[in-house]
């Protein structure tokens, strides 16, 4: 099973200036990916979401072969938040930085997906969207959020959609689908643009991910 991706982001707007409260990144090599999005004080986000992202990348290197790719996820979480926390215990904050993440890995047709904290999944097939992550969404990040799993078969043209919360506002969803409507095989870089688009022109920022199955 072959996939082709792409990661759109939009920096939010901090009194005159932007900063980059919304991440995305490939992880092992190309075969999963994560989203995050930073919690607690602006001065802060970069360095939650970069101890998120470094966590997963250490956690997936680090992890015995032939571990299953569901395992591996789960393993690389936690070392994220360890990560994290590893962080955390350095600052002298007041308000101690934290992040929300999504991450999704492909193995032998079945879509892992891990999340703590308000980060979003869904998996959109022949028209009809499906969400992986929970309705009931945390407002605590990783430090605090339980970290929840679920995996499902992936069939051959589905959509996997991970992203911030922004990024997936009524007007982005609205432009998705029209879009979908249109053209089902619209490439995912014009669909990860539609999805971050509104949340940059309302300078709330976002970050999305588009993973097209083959």
């Amino acid at each position: 099973m072959r996939v082709v991706s792409h990661i759109s982001t939009a920096r939010t707007k901090v009194r005159e200036g932007e900063l980059s409260r919304h991440l995305g990144a490939r992880l092992d090599g190309g075969k999963a990916f994560v989203v995050t999005t930073g919690l607690g004080l602006p001065r802060t986000w970069w360095l939650a979401n970069q101890a998120l992202v470094r966590g997963f990348e250490f956690g997936f290197r680090d992890a015995p072969p032939g571990k299953k790719k569901g395992d591996r996820l789960i393993a690389a979480a936690d070392r994220a938040r360890r990560e994290l926390a590893d962080v955390c215990e350095q600052l002298v904050e007041h308000a101690l930085p934290d992040a929300a993440f999504a991450a999704v890995a492909i193995e032998d047709g079945t879509l892992q997906v891990v999340s703590a904290g308000p980060c979003r999944v869904y998996l959109h097939r022949t028209g009809k969207p499906q969400r992986l992550t929970p309705r009931d969404e945390p407002r605590e990040g990783t430090l605090r959020a339980r970290v929840t799993q679920c995996a499902t078969t992936l069939e051959p043209g589905d959509l996997i959609m991970a992203g911030s919360v922004s990024a997936f506002s009524r007007r982005s969803i609205a432009q998705v689908v029209t879009v979908l409507q249109d053209d089902p095989r619209t490439e995912p870089p014009i669909l990860a643009s539609l999805l971050t688009e509104p949340a940059a022109q309302a300078g709330v920022g976002a970050a999305a991910i588009v993973i097209r199955v083959l």
